[in-house]
């Protein structure tokens, strides 16, 4: 506007004052006439009307009621707003005049009660208004303690009471608050300013003995200083007194990942530990509790007990002090305060304590305490204490007969340590002076269960690959020795011992865990070509075409002898173990066609397996891959063969032939495995191989889904068994149905504990693929709830809120997941260069999403400034602007209340609640437009709590936004019913 006009009309307006001073005009008459000048519609704001009204009322010693009274009325008919009030009232600073500073504190408590924004214009300069306000208060009872008792004393003290009276309605009004919160990020200059002279009448009030400050100042004046927002705002979290997604997600990640690192490990913790609102010492407390139930699962099972055992006696100690020395606290004596809080907690667990106990042999607490006493988390007198409190129950306890291992667990962990630093250190010395004596203690360990063991502490110290990488280098010397011209049969053994192991540990682990990608040795050549692990299936063919015909040829007439002997073949190890699937192809042809009898086949295939139990693995990889592409009809003679090579072991065998015992028990449990991945036995046994790739059962694949969620409810827990039930129906199906069906099952419940522990559990299950799994939940699986009519009659409470909860799970922890540089590394899914260019430059991006409406500024994303912390990538940064833009569509924009409004409600809700700082990354792509929207539909579920979190502050468009929103609920609240 034109400065002459508001200057001439400023003019105007402070004329129209002195004449109704002069006429003595009554607040109806003041405003009638004002509209001759201001006209319907226009703000006095923009002439200044307030500043000339208060100019005039305080021209003499005492304020002037009358010209005070022009300026309520103006207020009370929107003519100026209350934030040019406040800001007016903040610049009077004449406090030589008590009687105008009386009138004024007056007059500010008469209106302070309804204070709001009318306007777009006045949402942000409210929150600087407040602030003045604030600072004007407490320079008015500054000076007024100054002058005390010297002045009126009486005048004195009722100026005192009324501004802290103010003071304290103003910190005990939300809406307030929040604003004087705004204006705290918006300005911090003037927030220290406020604060300073509240540490001035603070040092005033304890130097003036004479002077009793009100009740109520020292408590104003403390939560003045302490403006951070979980002060001023808290949620109310209350954590969940048990909890099931600990134990979940622990018997999850021993399965699909075993050799995460100790920072990997404790950042998902750390994940739920967020999302749940758990203190510390519940988080160690949880997770002991976790690995000790899965531990008892693995009991039975001395392979599975050994993993088991050495990831809760070494890896929970390490993850227990990478957490501490990250976030804990030491006590006086310089312990783990949470760490001892949490050991304290867990001795409530009597039950479980004493059956774990029982089953692994030994004192379980101590024997998890004395690492950490190791670390210097906790003290000799804290394992003396604890100790002393489990022994009378020790002393009690009946032992159950041993069927995993046997003997106290932690000793076998314990003493597979050295066995394994001293394996890599002699694997990586001369192989030349250790052959003979390294192959006997390979057959020693094969022999017990400490190769499990050894294995076991492998993968938990992160040294599986290194054991794995030395192992074939060990391997490669020993067939370059059996292949010297005149090496004895013993050197054979000794690559064909390595050879069995390294099938195992592959077997067990996947290629893709344990080898070099582009490794050159002949065992890693011959898994790419040929062996048949983890779901990967190589086609009969393929194999056939590594084999030399004219050694094939060589190969079967030598079988076919009687007394078949290798020295008289000249053929290598690796030679036989690359042809013998041309060897086996040809007998298994002769033996369909009648050329050959059943007798020569078994005493082939038993010539095989004497000579090099690795042959019967290598024909068994052809065998199974054969099986696996003909029809059923051509079965039976191929399953025979395989099963032949399973045939038990004969006395002469064992007698005669050197370690054949650990050799042929190594290669039996390969081919067992094999065979069972690819045909299965149509009626379970009682102890199946479980495979996680591949489909484990003949029933559809949803009746296993019930078998496994009907085995949840009645243990309500998620048994170790079942994971790997859960791997192989999500791998077979894929994370769509796998969503739809878990998120199907989990709504079926109608109470809370129940949802709860569903939800927790779901959570971990989908960890198997925590990306993939929330993409299918985002894009796929709520659409169906929130478009669909039929579904959409199951968006009710409790089963809304459980939805909403489970989805946010997923995104924290799929943002957890992301950021993982370690996961960054191992995954294998392409980026293309704009998507790495544009994560790169998010962190700098305003982005606005375009808006047909009228005020296209209302539509952005909040994304001034960098990021701190975890960042959004893709695929969760395109799910979720898809899930918003369906949010905008749903919420409710003609105040309608649906299924869906109370879903998105409840869905930012737990956005705010779980994130905590996290919050924001996930927030910075919804749309402006979703949260007024839900404030009109709902108004009394939101708080100022909520609203000061779902913007990032830090930004000018946050604490517009802020502002707004704040606004907007204040006027709903204020509105008569």
């Amino acid at each position: 506007m034109d400065a002459s006009k508001t200057t001439s009309k400023t003019s105007s307006l402070k004329a129209l004052i002195l004449k109704a001073w002069r006429e003595r005009w009554t607040d109806i008459q003041w405003g009638i006439n004002i509209k001759t000048i201001l006209p319907r519609g226009v703000s006095g704001d923009l002439y200044n009307l307030a500043d000339c009204i208060l100019q005039q009322a305080m021209v003499g010693c005492g304020a002037n009621q009358l010209v005070i009274s022009y300026l309520k009325h103006s207020l009370a008919s929107h003519l100026v707003s209350y934030a040019a009030v406040l800001q007016r009232i903040a610049k009077f600073d004449a406090f030589h005049k008590p009687h105008c500073i009386l009138s004024l504190l007056e007059f500010l408590e008469s209106f302070l009660d309804s204070v709001t924004c009318r306007g777009k214009m006045e949402e942000e300069i409210l929150a600087y208004a407040v602030s003045s306000i604030i600072l004007w208060l407490l320079q008015v009872y500054h000076y007024s303690l100054s002058k005390y008792p010297s002045s009126n004393p009486i005048q004195s003290q009722e100026l005192l009471e009324k501004s802290t009276s103010l003071l304290n309605s103003i910190v005990h009004t939300d809406f307030l608050l929040a604003m004087f919160y705004l204006a705290k990020q918006n300005d911090p200059d003037e927030y220290n300013e406020v604060t300073k002279k509240c540490q001035e009448i603070t040092a005033f009030m304890m130097m003036n003995t004479q002077f009793k400050p009100p009740a109520t100042i020292h408590e104003t004046l403390q939560k003045i200083c302490n403006m951070s927002i979980d002060k001023i705002a808290p949620l109310n979290n209350k954590p969940e007194s048990v909890t099931y997604c600990l134990q979940a997600l622990v018997a999850i990640n021993v399965l699909s990942n075993p050799s995460a690192d100790i920072q990997q490990l404790s950042n998902q913790f750390l994940m739920v530990q967020r999302i749940k609102g758990y203190t510390l010492s519940r988080l160690y407390c949880e997770i002991i509790r976790a690995y000790f139930i899965s531990l008892n699962d693995s009991s039975k099972d001395a392979s599975r007990q050994a993993l088991w055992a050495a990831f809760t006696f070494l890896k929970v100690p390490q993850v227990i002090h990478y957490i501490h020395n990250t976030y804990g606290t030491n006590n006086k004596d310089g312990d783990s305060s949470e760490v001892i809080e949490s050991f304290e907690k867990l001795l409530q667990s009597t039950p479980l304590l004493d059956i774990v106990d029982t089953k692994n042999c030994c004192n379980c607490v101590v024997s998890l305490l004395e690492p950490l006493v190791k670390l210097n988390v906790v003290s000799e007198n804290h394992l003396s204490y604890f100790k002393q409190k489990r022994e009378t129950k020790d002393l009690k306890l009946q032992k159950f007969e041993p069927m995993g291992l046997q003997g106290s667990v932690p000793s076998f962990i314990t003493r597979a340590e050295p066995t394994l630093a001293g394996l890599l250190k002699t694997m990586g010395g001369d192989f030349h002076k250790t052959l003979e004596s390294f192959f006997a203690m390979l057959c020693q360990i094969v022999g017990g269960t400490t190769l499990d063991t050894i294995l076991a502490v492998a993968t938990v110290e992160g040294k599986l690959k290194l054991f794995v990488s030395r192992l074939i280098k060990f391997n490669e010397y020993a067939l370059l020795a059996a292949s010297e011209k005149g090496a004895s049969q013993s050197k054979v053994y000794i690559f064909d011992m390595s050879f069995l192991i390294l099938c195992s540990i592959v077997q067990e682990y996947g290629a893709e865990a344990v080898l070099e990608d582009n490794g050159d040795s002949f065992f890693e050549q011959w898994v790419r070509d040929c062996m048949v692990h983890k779901g990967v299936h190589k086609s009969p063919e393929q194999i056939l075409q590594k084999c030399d015909p004219q050694l094939v040829d060589i190969f079967i007439h030598h079988l076919s002898a009687p007394d078949f002997d290798f020295k008289n073949t000249n053929l290598k190890p690796h030679d036989l173990c690359m042809n013998v699937s041309g060897v086996i192809k040809e007998i298994l042809f002769a033996w369909e066609h009648g050329s050959i009898s059943s007798a020569d086949v078994k005493r082939m295939l038993d010539s095989l397996r004497q000579k090099m139990a690795s042959l019967a693995v290598c024909a068994s990889v052809w065998l199974c891959s054969y099986i696996n592409v003909v029809h059923q009809d051509a079965f039976l003679k191929p399953i025979n063969m395989v099963q032949q090579f399973l045939a038990p072991l004969t006395e002469v065998e064992i007698s005669q032939i050197d370690n054949f015992k650990e050799r042929a028990m190594l290669m039996c449990q390969i081919i067992r495995k094999m065979q069972y991945d690819i045909h299965p036995p149509s009626v379970p046994k009682s102890k199946a191989i479980t495979f996680s790739h591949s489909i484990v059962s003949r029933q559809p694949i949803l009746e296993q889904l019930h078998t496994v969620w009907e085995d949840v409810k009645s243990r309500g827990y998620l048994h170790i068994d079942a994971t790997h039930i859960v791997q192989s129906l999500l791998n077979t199906a894929g994370p769509v149905w796998f969503v739809t069906n878990l998120v199907k099952e989990t709504l079926k419940f109608c109470y809370q504990d129940d949802l709860d522990r569903s939800v927790d559990i779901v959570l971990a299950m989908l960890h198997l693929d925590i990306e993939n799994c929330t993409e299918a939940l985002l894009l796929h699986v709520l659409p169906q709830y929130l478009y669909n009519a039929k579904l959409c009659e199951e968006l009710v409470e409790p089963q809304c809120a459980t939805l909403a909860k489970l989805s946010v799970y997923c995104i924290y922890a799929a943002l957890e997941y992301s950021n993982s540089t370690k996961a960054s590394i191992s995954r294998k899914r392409r980026h293309d260069e704009s998507e790495d260019l544009d994560a790169l430059c998010t962190s700098n991006k305003v982005r606005r999403l375009n808006d047909n409406s009228s005020d296209s500024s209302s539509m952005y994303y909040t994304q001034g400034q960098t990021v701190t912390g975890p960042l959004l990538k893709e695929p969760l940064q395109s799910a979720l602007e898809m899930l918003y833009k369906s949010f905008s569509q749903l919420a409710g924009k003609n105040g309608d209340v649906t299924p869906q409004t109370h879903f998105i409600l409840e869905f930012l809700v737990y956005i705010v609640q779980c994130g905590q700082e996290r919050a924001q990354a996930v927030l910075q792509k919804m749309p402006s437009e979703i949260v007024p929207t839900l404030i009109k539909a709902l108004p009394d579920s939101f708080n100022i709590g909520l609203i000061l979190r779902l913007y990032d502050l830090s930004t000018a468009y946050g604490r517009r936004d802020t502002a707004r929103d704040l606004c907007l609920l204040r006027n709903m609240r204020l509105r008569p019913d």
